[in-house]
């Protein structure tokens, strides 16, 4: 009677003098390693690295592109503060992202003509997926602020909620760029 060459190659049926299952199980450790471990490699930046970025919520947020730009200031009066939802917004890199991840593990099912219809399907659905994911993780809480300037003219301006706790009755100020305003004190 044959003994097993190697313990670890009677998982996959591989006996000494029968090689039953091991081109099989050649193909899967190798389609695991070239693929799969790529995948789930990207897969982990593409969730982790996002949760490296920190943000210091005690203080006003401005864009890059605003350094150096000049903003009108008005010294307002608060009316009212609520808090809101601020949507998540989608962009090409969530799509293309989940698309990406979801056509190549698409692939990875069936042979031929069916590979290639399970990696259209996987593309779709992980385009889906990551518009999705995308969505949830640009999602925050905002405020939405009514003042009035000392002419009296009103006016109401939603943005990110920094902790700041306005409270009505008091002043503060309102920078205006462009389109742009901003409330902070």
């Amino acid at each position: 009677m044959n003994k097993p060459s190697n313990p670890a190659n009677c998982l996959f049926g591989q006996i000494r003098g029968n090689t039953v299952g091991s081109t099989l199980s050649r193909k899967l450790t190798l389609s695991l390693k070239r693929t799969l471990l790529p995948l789930l490699f990207a897969l982990g930046v593409i969730v982790f690295l996002p949760g490296c970025v920190t943000e210091d919520t005690g203080l006003p947020s401005y864009p890059v592109s605003s350094r150096g730009q000049a903003m009108q200031v008005f010294d307002v009066e608060i009316v009212s503060v609520r808090r809101v939802a601020l949507r998540g917004e989608s962009s090409i890199v969530g799509v293309g992202a989940g698309a990406l991840g979801g056509g190549i593990a698409g692939s990875m099912i069936g042979h031929g003509s069916t590979s290639a219809l399970t990696a259209v399907g996987g593309a779709l659905i992980g385009g889906l997926a990551g518009d999705a994911v995308e969505r949830k993780v640009t999602s925050s809480t905002g405020v939405e602020i009514m003042v009035r300037t000392r002419s009296g003219q009103a006016w109401s301006i939603v943005q990110k909620d920094h902790g700041e706790n306005f409270q009505r009755g008091e002043w503060v100020r309102m920078l205006i760029n462009g389109d742009k305003r901003i409330i902070t004190r």
